[in-house]
């Protein structure tokens, strides 16, 4: 079994020091592969360092919405070097229900980074609360990303379809352990499996089965087996989709990396 934690956050402080013993751990139990984004310009150099000391680790690089500062606006047009090494632009997005910065300045933040994206043609990891009309607008108006993913999506099945319609999937991590909602097994059912795939989002938003402790890359594994219930289907076979859904939409060479 091969499994691609398609969202995470490597370079958090919290992993210093231990970060090559957890993605061991992780590794041993069939992780064979991660994506590391970026949320701030600060630490783009920072993911693509780990993406080269470590084997398996990809990095993403954008800004996030909670982190659009004003130190942050006049480095994006440097965004597109950065991105030469990256899989996708990310994490990028809106967000009304945590905005310590106006929607406004999200709103021109993401557009500036989306259209990065399109004349790359890479795809993005987007983070998205609350703002989801706002963001069907920016993709109405400026044109859908080249693919990607909506990372923790906490939507229903119809506010999925609106964006398959653009061309994005979703990834799950932590929420997928609170097995208590009929519509997220409604949304699980029609997302998958062309269109579902795995993250931790490590270090946040730990599993239920490890709550109180700080999210690490192996718990990606509680997250794989609360789809398993939830759809009723062999975790092997999820794994094997979600991954083949990863290297479709990021290009990554699993087999070039672990033969």
């Amino acid at each position: 079994m091969q499994l691609i934690d398609v969202h995470c956050h490597l370079d958090s402080p919290v992993f210093s020091g231990r970060l090559h013993d957890l993605l061991e751990t992780a590794r041993s139990a069939g992780v064979c592969g991660w994506i590391t984004s970026a949320i701030h310009p600060s630490n783009w150099k920072a993911v693509a360092e780990l993406s080269r000391q470590h084997a398996g680790v990809y990095h993403a690089v954008g800004v996030h919405p909670w982190y659009c500062s004003d130190d942050s606006q006049p480095l994006l047009p440097s965004l597109a070097d950065y991105a030469d090494e990256a899989v996708a632009i990310g994490e990028i997005g809106l967000d009304s229900k945590k905005m310590p910065f106006p929607m406004e300045r999200q709103l021109e933040v993401f557009t500036v980074q989306l259209g990065i994206a399109r004349e790359l043609g890479r795809p993005v990891i987007i983070h998205c609360r609350g703002a989801f009309n706002e963001m069907m607008h920016i993709f109405r108006k400026e044109g859908a990303p080249p693919g990607g993913v909506v990372h923790n999506f906490s939507g229903g099945p119809e506010l999925a379809k609106a964006f398959m319609d653009f061309g994005l999937s979703f990834s799950l991590g932590g929420v997928l352990t609170w097995r208590n909602s009929a519509r997220r097994t409604r949304l699980l059912k029609d997302i998958y499996p062309h269109d579902f795939l795995l993250e931790t989002d490590a270090p946040d938003i730990t599993p239920v089965e490890a709550r109180g402790t700080v999210n690490s890359p192996a718990n990606i594994l509680y997250n794989l087996k609360a789809a398993a219930d939830i759809l009723e289907e062999p975790a092997e076979a999820i794994a094997a989709a979600s991954t083949a859904n990863a290297v479709r939409i990021f290009g990554l060479q699993i087999e070039r990396d672990f033969s």
